[in-house]
């Protein structure tokens, strides 16, 4: 209401004269193609408004862009002065070491690959060679992404399954079910989760006749985005 007020108010006073052969109901206001154009009051009012406060926002628009610009400099400037480089150098990351996995849900029983949903993490992780840092989060067995990015993942799992000692095959209900691991994405605002590399074996005979060990490293460069929710799966979490 103000920023109409006052265009109307600097439109009467700067409105070159009015023409005598206007009639009522009609207004002559600057037009954008030439000095006045006479018409309808409502038509040509509503349209000079918009046309006028359209500048003036794109003017304050421009000027508090350029506040921010010079602010994020003098900002980034006193950071420099007081963390040095290392500032710049504060990228999220984190490293997690597992541990003992709770009992397998109702609704993992019959799928392709169960998420591995405990790790160490919080005081838990004095004792090894994991962290958090710099925005990452621990949510549910889950590393959830602070900010948009290119992120290295990786991830390396050591499996060991029982074997028949009588031929050395390895005990398990279908032999032809290969053993897998990766690392899925998932975003609530997308509702789907997404592979993002994965590996797989075939189960061996055992040399020993006893068990299998099978190690798995996967790894790879991936685009993420804020809110993204990374997580381990296996075939076998028995394994």
């Amino acid at each position: 209401v103000v920023v109409s007020l006052i265009a109307v108010l600097a439109l009467v006073w700067t409105m070159p004269e009015i023409p005598k052969t206007v009639k009522t109901g009609e207004i002559c206001l600057p037009s954008e193609i030439g000095p006045l154009k006479c018409g309808s009051t409502a038509d040509l009012l509503h349209g000079y408004l918009e046309r006028e406060i359209a500048t003036k926002y794109d003017e304050v628009k421009r000027q508090d862009q350029k506040k921010q610009e010079n602010h994020l400099k003098k900002v980034s400037a006193r950071l420099m002065n007081i963390y040095d480089k290392s500032f710049w150098e504060m990228k999220p990351a984190a490293k997690l070491t597992g541990k003992e996995q709770p009992d397998l849900r109702k609704t993992d029983s019959n799928a392709d690959m169960v998420p591995i949903r405990e790790w160490r993490n919080g005081r838990e992780l004095y004792d090894t060679k994991g962290f958090i840092r710099y925005g990452i989060r621990y949510r549910n067995g889950r590393l959830v992404v602070p900010v948009d990015g290119t992120y290295f993942i990786y991830s390396n799992i050591d499996f060991f399954e029982s074997c028949n000692p009588s031929s050395g095959l390895p005990d398990v209900k279908d032999i032809n079910k290969p053993i897998k691991h990766g690392i899925f994405k998932f975003n609530i605002l997308e509702g789907e989760e997404e592979e993002l590399v994965s590996n797989v074996q075939p189960h061996t005979i055992s040399t020993n006749r006893y068990y299998n060990s099978y190690n798995s490293y996967v790894s790879s460069l991936a685009e993420l985005k804020a809110g993204d929710e990374l997580s381990v799966k296996v075939s076998n979490i028995s394994y």
